[in-house]
């Protein structure tokens, strides 16, 4: 219970919150947002499609290509 209401206080005092930097105001943007959902979908229909493949080397080459797609869409350097 007391470690309950000293994570209550340490939030009310505002001691978890991050500093305001490019990265943090990033995250709050429509435009990320729309990103995330684009790489959500992206590994559903992926993952969906490797469910149907029994063959382990292609499951896992196709596993190394998802990660790939969700880095190069959320990528902001380019």
């Amino acid at each position: 219970m007391a470690y309950i209401l000293s994570l209550g206080l340490l939030r009310w005092w505002l001691f978890w919150r991050l500093p305001e930097t490019d990265a943090t105001r990033r995250v709050t943007t429509a435009r990320h947002h729309a990103r995330l959902a684009a790489v959500r979908r992206l590994w559903c229909l992926g993952g969906l499609i490797l469910l149907c493949v029994p063959y382990p080397p292609v499951v896992v080459g196709g596993f190394f290509v998802l990660v790939f797609m969700s880095f190069a869409v959320l990528d902001e350097t380019a």
